[in-house]
């Protein structure tokens, strides 16, 4: 048994090696100095942080409305249309990149912030789907029957029986879709303008000359967004349980 733990062990260490390393060399104050200092590379994590909260806000709410939509459909067809739903799972990306690519070229689109959201979208809005699919089924009608019976109104029994219940999945699938859209790259290569920058196409530009130090505390402040994010989250669920 100690060679297992032992394998476990180093199997955890080649995992968290390379993130320890970056958060060590960008955790200085000159890191985040260069990391201020350098305009291009605020410009695009702000590009990436405002599309992927362009892409949450979208995901989450129209897959919303299709959880609570499959349902209705009748079981065969409901199964094929789960079933569309698991291709971004198993297709590499770069084939929905240059699938969007012909697309919006056909339909004339122009490239640009709008061809990002929609292509963002596209491939977050199915993992959105399949978490809120889970919520929407585990509901307590119960609570929903019982505020009929009080007499509340249909807007009034979503926002206090229902829509309550939903948060967690709400929350994990928003955060799920900034996530994807925050660190994608091959998509947004595809589907971006000129002047359309994000944060893992100047990454991968300056990669060509150098990764500087303002990379490493860059990388130290997407972890800590993340952590954050995560606590605050499992916080707010121990509280919210009865």
């Amino acid at each position: 048994m100690k060679w297992l733990r032992a394998y476990v062990w180093a199997l955890l260490l080649f995992l968290w090696a390379p993130l320890l390393l970056v958060l060590v060399k960008g955790s200085s104050l000159s890191a985040f100095g260069r990391l201020l200092e350098n305009a291009e590379v605020m410009l695009s994590f702000r590009n990436s942080f405002v599309l992927g909260l362009g892409t949450a806000l979208v995901s989450t709410a129209l897959g919303l409305v299709t959880a609570f939509a499959l349902p209705a459909f009748p079981p065969r067809a409901r199964g094929w249309i789960t079933g569309s739903l698991l291709l971004p799972l198993v297709l590499p990306e770069i084939a929905f990149g240059i699938a969007y690519l012909v697309w919006y070229q056909q339909l004339g689109f122009t490239p640009g912030w709008g061809t990002l959201l929609l292509s963002h979208f596209a491939f977050t809005y199915c993992f959105v789907v399949l978490v809120l699919k889970t919520s929407v089924a585990r509901l307590d009608h119960s609570l929903a029957d019982a505020a009929r019976d009080l007499g509340a109104n249909p807007t009034q029994v979503f926002r206090h029986a229902i829509f309550p219940q939903l948060i967690p999945g709400l929350v994990a699938g928003a955060m799920m879709a900034f996530s994807l859209s925050l660190d994608d790259f091959l998509i947004t290569f595809f589907v971006k303008g000129i002047d359309q920058i994000t944060l893992p196409i100047k990454v991968y530009s300056m990669m060509h000359l150098r990764i500087g130090p303002e990379i490493y505390a860059l990388s130290v402040v997407l972890f800590a967004i993340s952590l954050v994010s995560v606590l605050l989250t499992q916080l707010w669920f121990v509280r919210s349980k009865p």
